[in-house]
């Protein structure tokens, strides 16, 4: 019998795996909240979470203000491909996604 080494996570399957964490959070606060709060509140914490980790790195005020301006580049960007990608999956599986209201 073959020795069987234990498969190692990758980096990506704490991306997915912290990402559902966050959207079954997400869906949970729903329940008993307005969407569009639940929403704005999501969008406000990660917004606050990407600045806090830009200042982190630049590990000065000065490096921070003078990569303000490419950090919310690519914040921006990285939202808007994200954004799109999941309206254009729902767009063609929308009857599997979203129940109609009676």
């Amino acid at each position: 019998m073959a020795d069987s080494k234990p498969v190692e996570a990758q980096p990506e399957d704490a991306f997915w795996r912290l990402a559902d964490n966050f959207i079954n959070h997400a869906n949970s606060l729903a329940a008993n909240n307005d969407l569009g709060v639940v929403n704005a509140s999501f969008i406000f914490a990660s917004a606050r979470f990407n600045t806090f980790v830009i200042a982190s790195q630049c590990g000065t005020k000065e490096a921070f203000e003078t990569e303000k301006a490419a950090a919310l580049d690519y914040f921006v960007n990285q939202y808007k491909i994200a954004l799109n990608e999941h309206m254009t999956e729902v767009q063609k599986n929308f009857d599997k996604y979203i129940t109609p209201k009676a």
